[in-house]
């Protein structure tokens, strides 16, 4: 039997007295790299925040593997699962070293200090998104794709098993954006964690996940493999646009072309 990091069960919403979520449900299963794809306002980060308890849910809509995500403390929660959001800067002057401790929270006491392991775990963070050389920077002098995989190492080092992800690339350049996707493959490859991330280009969603779940206007409209949800007709009747897909490959996932024109 699949095991699962955490299930949305027919949880409703509304924003403003304007209902966006109706009996929604979804299941995310361990070790998996799960993206959620749709248009702009359909409801991804949303769905997200509920997930995480930043917006309330009612009584048995947020199930975790222990039971009803309103029954974790806090710090179980944040062993249980970490974030990356959208947009997020550090202002103060915390080394990328320290920015990255901020991980370890969950797993002390308010006062306590790092201990041995503490500093091993995030020497692995560091060294798993290739930022040793930069554990002594500022965390507001990085680059933007730098400054991802900070926060994405913070995340490592909350040891959580699954990491969320708002949009962590559609801001970064082709060559940060398959760098940091590619880090983000391996995790999940190598079982460090589950990755459940939000994202736009759907040529990186073919390229990388294992699960896809498509949305539109507050609702699920097709989940599955690759192949199931990135269909042509599915995508030209959700984005509004036509596209072309192309197969290098019969066990290559989908190139997606949208007509410009």
């Amino acid at each position: 039997m699949e095991t699962m990091v955490g299930s949305i069960r027919n949880l409703n919403w509304s924003y403003r007295d304007k209902p966006l979520f109706t009996n929604i449900s979804t299941d995310f299963p361990s070790g998996a790299f799960i993206s959620i794809i749709g248009p702009n306002g359909s409801g991804k980060t949303t769905l997200l925040r509920h997930f995480l308890r930043i917006l309330p849910s009612p009584k048995e809509t947020v199930v975790l593997p222990k039971g009803d995500s309103l029954d974790y403390s806090q710090i179980e929660l944040a062993k249980h699962m970490s974030y990356v959001p959208q947009q997020s800067r550090i202002e103060y002057e915390f080394t990328v070293y320290e920015c990255i401790a901020m991980g370890r929270y969950a797993h002390g006491g308010k006062f306590s200090t790092l201990t041995p392991q503490d500093h091993t775990l995030i020497r692995k963070s560091l060294e798993s998104m290739n930022l040793c050389h930069l554990e002594n920077r500022l965390a507001n002098e990085l680059s933007g794709g730098e400054y991802q995989r900070m926060l994405i190492a913070r995340a490592l080092a909350q040891q959580s098993c699954v990491i969320l992800l708002d949009e962590p690339v559609s801001h970064l350049d082709v060559h940060n954006q398959r760098e940091i996707l590619s880090l983000l493959r391996r995790l999940v490859e190598e079982k460090v964690a589950t990755v459940v991330c939000v994202l736009h280009d759907l040529n990186a969603v073919s390229a990388f996940s294992d699960l896809v779940i498509m949305m539109e206007s507050g609702k699920i409209v097709a989940e599955g493999s690759v192949k199931e949800v990135l269909t042509k007709e599915r995508i030209e009747a959700v984005y509004k646009v036509g596209v072309d897909l192309h197969y290098t490959s019969p066990s290559k996932p989908p190139l997606v072309m949208p007509k410009w024109r």
